[in-house]
């Protein structure tokens, strides 16, 4: 009788305990966190502390310029990165060239779940710095089979030409540039730019998850919106589900726990919380138990289209980091932003949030709008979602900047954030 192969779980605990061997072997930054070997079960691993992004920046900033997360020698390290700045302080990610080739795979894993293979023609609307997600949907392409179009160094209007000319079937982008990139092409007279176009993969910030965004998207590409969440310092940990939407966690790669942000305990199903990861393939710096700050649904229920690996329905909800409390209210640009496009055609907007000199906390948004008439029911719909009185300031199409990357779209001006 053929022996059985081991369980999913079994796979992962033995690939878990190589981990942890071969980091404790020679990994300063984690030696003294992990117990003793080996874990009996996955549950063991809630024994390690969590690590924060906090963490490593500090680590990095006492023994620059690559920190101690390092299982071998800088030498041995082929793929060089850092970190966008947009939330925090920079951090420098560095992978071997194993590392690099599970980069890879985990990345074409998230293409294929949106369709894209070999024949797609894949432009790639990055601006193809030293930020690593460019570099890794890069190669994520060429793993699939298709053929890549880097759009590096060029303006909208010049990407708009490269779609056409190259008659692109994929777009990879951040939300943000896939919102803006469609604003040009409906002022320029080129959406017939986006024709060939069939798929659009967002990545890099929550904005494909925030269903009005992701509506706009699709509305003015007339193509489908995919999500995909990942890190720098984690990998490409999630792919996206186009029968059932949202996200799942690539589980044969990861370990995924949903914690609270502030006890670091599990969270009930049904509840909010964030997402720690540990990702079982990447060996030169290594994230075990590494605190995302992507805030998501704990849903125990397995997606209706019957894939495998735990099911995110609505994908990454907000950014811990991007949390305000108002008067003792939860506060998530991402919930202003998706009632914002709910009920109202909005160009640019910008967010702060301010002290008056009663010492009362408040919200300030200011919004390009078609029609001014549209301040009501922004207000009312903000008043609704959040409980809060949100003041908002008009503003005429192009006043503000326009985001074509990560958005920063907040300033938090309450002398205590600072």
């Amino acid at each position: 009788m053929p022996a059985q192969s081991p369980s999913p779980e079994r796979t992962r605990l033995e690939r878990l305990n190589a981990l942890l061997e071969r980091t404790r072997a020679t990994n300063q930054f984690q030696r003294q966190r992990l117990p003793e070997l080996p874990l009996a079960s996955l549950e063991d691993l809630k024994r390690v502390p969590l690590v924060s992004k906090e963490m490593l920046v500090a680590d990095q900033a006492a023994r620059p310029p690559y920190g101690t997360n390092l299982s071998f020698g800088p030498e041995q390290f082929t793929q060089l990165h850092r970190t966008s700045g947009t939330r925090g302080p920079v951090l420098m990610i560095l992978n071997t060239t194993e590392d690099w080739g599970w980069w890879r795979r985990c990345m074409a894993v998230v293409l294929r779940a949106a369709g894209i293979g070999p024949g797609d023609r894949v432009a790639l609307a990055y601006s193809f710095g030293p930020y690593l997600l460019f570099w890794a949907s890069y190669e994520g392409v060429d793993e699939v089979g298709a053929a890549r179009v880097g759009l590096g160094g060029m303006d909208s209007l010049q990407r708009l030409h490269a779609l056409r000319e190259f008659e692109a079937t994929a777009v990879l982008c951040t939300p943000t540039y896939a919102v803006h990139l469609a604003q040009v092409a409906a002022q320029h007279g080129q959406l017939d730019a986006f024709n060939s176009v069939q798929r659009i993969v967002c990545s890099g910030e929550p904005g494909a998850s925030i269903p009005a965004v992701r509506a706009r998207i699709e509305a003015g590409w007339e193509a489908r919106c995919f999500d995909h969440a990942g890190l720098s310092e984690v990998g490409a940990a999630t792919y996206p589900c186009a029968e059932a939407g949202g996200l799942h966690i690539l589980e044969e790669e990861f370990i995924a726990e949903i914690v609270d942000p502030t006890s670091a305990q599990p969270v009930r199903d049904g509840a909010v919380g964030e997402l720690v990861l540990t990702a079982l393939g990447r060996f030169g710096s290594p994230a075990i138990r590494y605190r995302t700050g992507d805030v998501v649904d704990c849903h125990e229920e397995p997606c209706p289209a019957g894939h495998s690996g735990r099911w995110l329905p609505r994908g990454v909800l907000a950014r811990s980091d991007d949390m305000v409390v108002i008067r003792g209210m939860n506060v998530f640009p991402s919930a202003i932003e998706q009632t914002m496009r709910e009920v109202a055609e909005i160009g640019e907007f910008r967010i702060t949030f301010y002290t008056e000199a009663t010492a009362m906390d408040e919200v300030k948004v200011e919004v390009e709008l078609e029609r001014a008439e549209d301040v009501r029911a922004i207000q009312t719909g903000l008043r609704r979602q959040l409980g809060l009185r949100v003041r908002i300031v008009p503003l005429k199409p192009g006043i503000l900047p326009a985001s074509t990357d990560k958005a920063r779209r907040v300033v938090d001006l309450r002398p205590l954030a600072k």
